[in-house]
């Protein structure tokens, strides 16, 4: 929830700074997924083969480096969406890329990546797959909209 109305306008830089903070997020993300990949593996390598049929240690890391490849493998298409230019082209409609304030909340069209705080604001970072992004796309400054019983109005769109 928005706590006091005078925040409510934001800016095209706030919109800039907010995707420069995600791409570093994404960016964090592959350094850390990539590093965890391949100390799962040494760990493999190191361990050898395995003792005998029930010795699961070594498959168990490779299942591990598995799972950082895959949150690496969407980690970078994350931020490829964040790299596109049209995420930076200001918005008038509700569509990817936009940046939207409603009465009660901060929406980001981007990538499916939840609540998160920036600037002391809770922003609520979204892909165009989740059903609240169906109930509002195409919608502009001034309209409402409903989702699970609740109206929101949009007040600006950046």
């Amino acid at each position: 929830m928005i706590a006091n109305l005078s925040n409510l306008m934001r800016t095209k830089e706030f919109k800039a700074e907010l995707i420069q903070h995600l791409i570093a997020m994404q960016e964090a993300a592959i350094t850390h997924a990539r590093k965890a990949m391949d100390e799962a593996q040494e760990e493999a390598n190191n361990y050898g083969t395995p003792k005998d049929r029930y010795d699961g240690f070594r498959n168990q890391q490779l299942r591990k480096k598995d799972m950082y490849a895959k949150q690496l493998s969407q980690a970078m298409r994350y931020l490829d969406l964040l790299k596109k230019p049209e995420i930076n082209k200001p918005q008038k409609e509700v569509g990817f890329g936009a940046l939207i304030q409603t009465d009660t909340d901060l929406f980001f069209i981007a990538v499916g990546l939840g609540i998160l705080q920036f600037k002391q604001e809770d922003v609520i970072v979204i892909s165009m797959l989740v059903p609240i992004y169906h109930a509002m796309k195409t919608r502009k400054t001034g309209d409402s909209f409903i989702f699970n019983n609740k109206q929101y109005k949009i007040l600006q769109i950046i």
